[in-house]
């Protein structure tokens, strides 16, 4: 298995509460494979939020990740400019889950599609007080699943990302309701990250398994 470094990459200067608290649920009466969900907290490393995650300039710490695949040079290009995304996604994310809510104006630089739809109306529960965010969540055991490209493209258009969230570490509840400790805390997650107009933003997330 091939391992990807953890080194500064250069960017430019530049659903809804349901499913996730269905994913919260996991941990009281475990859950099934291939369910949408929103994505909890992350302590990824810092970056600035000044444009949309692409393939130029500005650092950023691009996490440990590991891939059978074979990579070539844009391939690891894809790659990199994908967990840009996903690190830029899960700051967010943090941020506005924690009560920082000006920072959902950030989302669409990193998200789009359900996901983006599914981060925004965790953050209005949690703003109007109905949900009740608590801990963080650092993705592990990064894992590059597929790169791929769309037809008559020259480079990559497309990355899939398996990780684990540690359930145990957070939940997403109704204020009133307290989360009962259960033997499923492992799962594992699938981010679709796209490359559109120059950005890689994080489109679908998805349940796979109930383990890492």
């Amino acid at each position: 298995m091939r391992t990807g470094s953890s080194r500064p990459y250069r960017r430019p200067a530049q659903v809804f509460v349901a499913v996730f608290s269905a994913l919260s649920l996991v941990s009281v009466v475990g859950c099934a494979d291939n369910s949408p969900v929103a994505a909890p907290t992350s302590t990824l490393p810092a970056q600035q939020s000044d444009g949309g995650a692409t393939d130029d300039p500005t650092e950023v710490a691009i996490p440990d990740y590991e891939t059978d695949l074979d990579l070539d040079q844009e391939e690891k290009k894809a790659v990199e400019g994908a967990l840009v995304a996903f690190v830029g996604y899960f700051q967010t994310v943090n941020k506005a889950y924690s009560g920082d809510f000006a920072a959902a104006d950030e989302f669409p630089e990193y998200a789009d599609g359900e996901a983006l739809k599914s981060v925004n109306g965790d953050v209005e529960v949690i703003k109007d007080g109905s949900y009740r965010f608590t801990g963080d969540v650092t993705p592990s055991n990064i894992e590059i699943e597929k790169v791929e490209s769309e037809a008559g493209s020259v480079s990559p258009t497309a990355v899939t990302v398996h990780f684990c969230f540690d359930l145990s570490k957070w939940s997403l509840l109704p204020k009133d309701e307290s989360q009962t400790p259960n033997s499923d805390e492992l799962v594992t997650m699938e981010h679709n990250i796209y490359k559109e107009s120059g950005n890689w933003k994080v489109t679908e997330q998805t349940l796979r398994e109930r383990k890492c």
